[in-house]
């Protein structure tokens, strides 16, 4: 089956369920009239409005009939969703972040442990990933470094580029990932990353007291389809959370902004990268 890295099925899905759903309210039905008209459980009409399963050609079509609308591009979304996402041969299923960071066309993220993963150097992600709790092969280690450095490989893609806004805790350029050498390179890689134009970070001082600064890291992803919801998605002890709804999505942005704003800017967040590399990593 045919892959490429510049679109993701997963999101495809979400575009798709979202546009079936603003057909079936046009035809002012709900979701148990249309599903018995359309002949399927309603419990699965919901989950194809709400992308977590394929929609068959056959039932859009049936779509345009009960509702009596033109589905015509959501019959192409289909057609392109049909493709298999870049990450499954590397053993990653579809419920990964990475299904929905592919389909994205700008991220802002707060991290306060680690270096975000698309800024991370290889030697980095290797020792995170080395240095976990569970026993993980040489070949899983080698799988997730792949798909680490194929994500990155979006902040310099002319075709469907990825916009990053990142800020990251000081905190982060402290702890010893690796050792001093790993830690060396891997700041000297942040301090270089800002000429991207596709990247802005900032760094936040531990100077600055901010209790939104310790509720720990989180990203919200923004979609270039119009009216395709943001989401974020949080990473803690047990996982990873997601939430698409607005009363989840709006409060973090505003989160976000609040860091952003506290954060050095990105030639004073550089100095600060080099303070810290010098007086930490230098040896």
């Amino acid at each position: 089956m045919e892959t490429t890295r510049h679109i993701s099925p997963v999101v495809l899905r979400r575009e798709i369920g979202r546009r079936i759903r603003v057909a079936r309210n046009e035809a002012g039905l709900n979701i148990l009239e249309a599903a018995k008209r359309l002949e399927i459980a309603g419990s699965s009409l919901s989950r194809f409005e709400n992308g977590d399963g394929p929609v068959t050609v056959h039932l859009v079509r049936s779509m345009m009939d009960v509702y009596d609308l033109r589905l015509d591009d959501v019959l192409d979304l289909i057609r392109q969703a049909r493709i298999r996402g870049w990450w499954k041969q590397y053993g990653i299923s579809d419920k990964d972040f990475i299904a929905l960071e592919t389909g994205a066309n700008r991220i802002s993220t707060y991290e306060v442990t680690f270096v975000p993963g698309l800024l991370q150097t290889a030697d980095y992600a290797r020792a995170l990933f080395e240095s976990s709790t569970n026993a993980r092969s040489a070949e899983w280690i080698a799988n997730r470094l792949t798909v680490r450095l194929t994500r990155q490989e979006r902040l310099t893609d002319e075709e469907f580029p990825l916009e990053l806004d990142a800020v990251v805790h000081e905190f982060v350029l402290r702890y010893p990932v690796g050792g001093a050498a790993v830690m060396r390179t891997q700041l000297q890689h942040l301090a270089l990353i800002n000429e991207l134009p596709t990247v802005t970070l900032r760094i936040l001082p531990a100077t600055i007291v901010s209790n939104e600064s310790m509720y720990g890291g989180f990203t919200v992803l923004d979609f270039p389809t119009p009216g395709q919801p943001s989401i974020c998605n949080s990473t803690h002890a047990l996982g990873e959370e997601r939430k698409d709804k607005s009363e989840y999505v709006e409060p973090a942005r505003l989160r976000f902004g609040h860091l952003r704003s506290l954060a050095l800017d990105p030639t004073e967040s550089v100095a600060l990268i080099d303070r810290v590399a010098e007086e930490l990593w230098s040896s």
